[in-house]
């Protein structure tokens, strides 16, 4: 097992055979069939994991997991080919339902092949059915309460992850009010990214930018997004980062929205420039 949820091409290029490994594509689309990296199996449930304000439920997801000939010793590898949003997606679901021995390749499948590395249009022969067992963490998860509760606790951040204009927004839609949780801090998901690679940033270059924003590794931290997603990516960064205590607010703003919560439009605390 890697020290790190993150692995490179070149570290998973050399154990494609590994037993024991069972490498995951994550993407949307068609990809799958046009090519992929040898030996991957194709998720089949909607990579977002997610239903109405809430992860998947358990039953569901280890059907998937024992499908995919996941099991309690599995070491898996995910990817996608959309800045590993739906890739880390995966690691993170895992994560909270108690599978801890999974990693994402780093870069994805963009990284794999402008590095040369092989695909295939071949699908792998069906796994034989393993036995996942789907135990939820509800420690790695923030519900809308504790979010609450966290608006007045020193020892507990906030951090909004959606883009800007969802930060900024002053006026309602539909489906969410205007602006964002009071006293929460904000970085958008793609700034944990490398812009030229699509790689996540070395794990010193993110804690110095997580330190400059204000968010302290002592503290509880929760991420929220529109729906969890985004948020669930960034909890992959903060680990990297060395932040232990980090918690997703799955129903993220959505939720936040609906419960009629209490909300600002003016930024709370000034936003250091990052270059």
């Amino acid at each position: 097992m890697p020290e790190m949820p993150l692995v490179s091409g070149d570290w998973l290029a050399a154990r494609l055979d590994a037993p024991g490994l069972v490498i995951v594509d994550a993407r949307k689309g068609d990809g799958y069939a046009e090519a992929h990296i040898p030996g991957a199996r194709q998720l089949m449930l909607n990579p977002l994991l997610h239903q109405p304000g809430r992860v998947m439920d358990p039953e569901d997801f280890a059907a998937e997991m024992a499908r995919l000939g996941i099991g309690p010793d599995t070491l898996v590898v995910t990817y996608d080919d959309g800045n590993n949003l739906f890739g880390v997606r995966l690691w993170w679901v895992l994560r909270y339902y108690g599978h801890d021995n999974a990693v994402v390749l780093d870069g994805g499948w963009e990284n794999w092949i402008l590095a040369g590395l092989p695909g295939t249009d071949e699908a792998p022969l069906a796994p034989e059915p393993a036995a996942f067992k789907a135990c939820p963490s509800p420690e790695l998860l923030a519900e809308t309460a504790d979010v609450r509760a966290a608006m007045d606790d020193p020892d507990r951040q906030i951090l909004d992850v959606r883009g800007d204009a969802e930060w900024l927004r002053a006026t309602p839609t539909e489906v969410s009010m205007a602006g964002h949780i009071p006293g929460a801090l904000h970085m958008v998901w793609t700034d944990c990214l490398d812009p030229a690679t699509r790689r996540f940033r070395p794990a010193d270059e993110l804690r110095a930018r997580f330190t400059a924003l204000g968010l302290r590794t002592e503290a509880e931290i929760i991420t929220y997004c529109q729906g969890g997603i985004r948020a669930a990516h960034t909890v992959l960064a903060l680990t990297v980062a060395g932040f232990a205590h980090v918690k997703n607010y799955e129903g993220s703003w959505a939720e936040w929205s609906r419960a009629q919560m209490p909300a600002t439009i003016e930024r709370d605390l000034t936003i250091p420039e990052q270059n």
